[in-house]
């Protein structure tokens, strides 16, 4: 053991904050005090031997302890050891814990002295440095350590994360039939599951969950809609986290104000016998349209994905899949069905994307009538355009011909017939879009020269002084016109193209 050697134990992210302690202590001791730290080790042959006995020469050795998450595996069996060789020889050698004042020391540290503000280690080297007789600065030294030490008691800024709820069930009663047992239950915050769910518990059955869309008089019918969703989504999820498969969030659960998805952060079935899912409830900003009328919110979202499909896979697949090398072939294999199934699952999260309200968006019975046709076509092209594909109809490999002999003109076919459907499909919906929203120039016209008004006058309202005043005459303000500028508060109603707003 050498007199005044101190070895600091830490992890690699406090690296630096060790340095600036290391060169303190070193300091301030004047040379008399050597401190040893892992990273001036990293050329040693065998790394571990020359901790081994840096540590069997130590006499002191400080434990740099961060957050109770980090993994601190190794600084402890560091601490073991110096404490175990120490034990064997019979020698003091004390172990000193530094440590946040609002963390609490886990417990294989219970027993250590701990250290856990800038005044306790001046005070312990104080100790250090009188017991081996090194003659040192008091005021430098509590400047250099006050220094050193301030990213070491610093409060841990943390990111606070999402609250969580948890799904918990007996995992004996989940059968062969795909649904959630009786003895489900969700729990979390009370407060949050009110909010969400208008069940003021911690702890809420799930069947009471499914029934909240029937009582909750405070859902609107799409967020009733949504809701229905949501249930689905998520036995869907908690179901295939069983069999040790992931299907990422994507419903938003609607309530009021309030947007979340649930995020399946982990399942485990436990040693007690339960199955439990644990969801991570995040704020969403995106999710379906809430207010906009069934049949043209369907309308609006066919718009969107049928942009979605001729972006990310009729312009990106558009080539002969003759001229494919064995990767592209494979890739394509590979990608196509991701791209479809995503699809699919945005058209059934995001919209209300029935046939039937589709149909209904249009006036004319002819367009509706090719709109039936055309998306009728889809089951039967996609199941083509899998089969070239070497693909079953669930989008499993079935066969390794894919975009092989017969079935490279079955792609061409399929994929032709796809791209014009999409085509017109687009056509025809953009453009019922657009005659519902479209007004008359001369309504338009007449509407911006309102928002012209309302602006000026807003801006007017604006710069007036906090103690109102006499108006000045008519012929004094700059912009003098035939007479003042009315607020529209004091107009009543807007001219009678108001109604062209969109």
């Amino acid at each position: 053991m050498t007199p005044g050697k101190i070895f600091i134990s830490h992890r690699a992210e406090y690296g630096s904050l060790v340095r600036e302690l290391k060169n303190a202590i070193e300091t301030t001791a004047r040379g008399q005090i050597e401190v040893i730290i892992s990273e001036e080790l990293a050329g040693a042959e065998d790394w571990r031997a020359a901790i081994k006995q840096h540590l069997d020469e130590a006499e002191i050795l400080f434990l740099v302890y961060g957050a109770p998450y980090e993994d601190w595996a190794w600084c402890f069996y560091e601490a073991g050891y110096f404490a175990g060789r120490g034990a064997a020889q019979s020698k003091a050698r004390p172990i000193y814990c530094i440590a946040r004042p609002n963390v609490d020391a886990p417990g294989p540290l219970s027993d250590l002295q701990m250290v856990t503000d800038n005044e306790r280690l001046i005070a312990d080297l104080i100790d250090i440095y009188k017991s081996n007789r090194v003659a040192y600065d008091a005021v430098n030294l509590r400047q250099s350590i006050t220094q050193a030490s301030k990213g070491l008691f610093s409060k841990l800024g943390e990111f606070v994360s999402y609250p969580r709820v948890y799904f918990v069930a007996d995992d004996a009663d989940f059968g062969e039939q795909p649904e959630l047992p009786a003895s489900g239950v969700l729990k979390g915050d009370s407060a949050l599951l009110k909010q969400l769910f208008a069940i003021g518990k911690d702890t809420i059955p799930w069947t009471d969950i499914a029934g909240t869309g029937a009582r909750d008089r405070n859902r609107s019918p799409q967020e009733l809609f949504f809701f229905t969703k949501w249930l689905e989504e998520m036995k869907t999820i908690i179901l295939a986290a069983r069999e040790n498969r992931f299907i990422p969030a994507q419903t938003v659960l609607v309530r009021g104000s309030m947007r979340v998805r649930f995020l399946l952060y982990v399942a485990r079935s436990q040693a007690d016998g339960l199955y439990s899912c644990e969801f991570l409830v995040i704020e969403e900003v995106g999710g379906p349209a809430i207010g906009v009328p069934q049949q043209q919110l369907s309308l609006l979202t066919s718009v969107r994905l049928g942009f979605r499909f001729r972006y990310e896979f009729i312009k990106r697949f558009d080539a002969d899949p003759a001229d494919l090398s064995d990767e592209q072939r494979r890739a394509w294999t590979r990608e196509i069905p991701q791209i479809i199934d995503r699809m699919v699952a945005e058209s059934d999260t995001r919209g209300n994307i029935t046939l039937e309200d589709l149909e209904n968006a249009f006036d004319e019975d002819e367009e509706a009538a090719r709109i039936r046709t055309i998306v009728r076509y889809w089951p039967m092209l996609k199941d083509n355009l899998y089969e070239a594909l070497g693909l079953s109809p669930d989008g499993k490999s079935a066969s390794n011909q894919g975009l092989i002999g017969p079935n490279v003109d079955k792609y061409r076919l399929a994929f032709e017939a796809l791209q014009l459907i999409n085509l017109e499909f687009l056509s025809r919906c953009c453009d019922r879009v657009s005659r519902k929203r479209k007004r008359p120039e001369e309504d338009l016209r007449r509407n911006a020269d309102v928002i012209d008004r309302n602006v000026r006058a807003l801006a007017r309202m604006k710069a007036q002084p906090a103690v109102p005043s006499a108006p000045p005459a008519p012929s004094d303000r700059p912009d003098a016109g035939p007479g003042p500028v009315v607020p529209p508060s004091a107009r009543g109603p807007l001219s009678p193209a108001s109604h062209a707003y969109p």
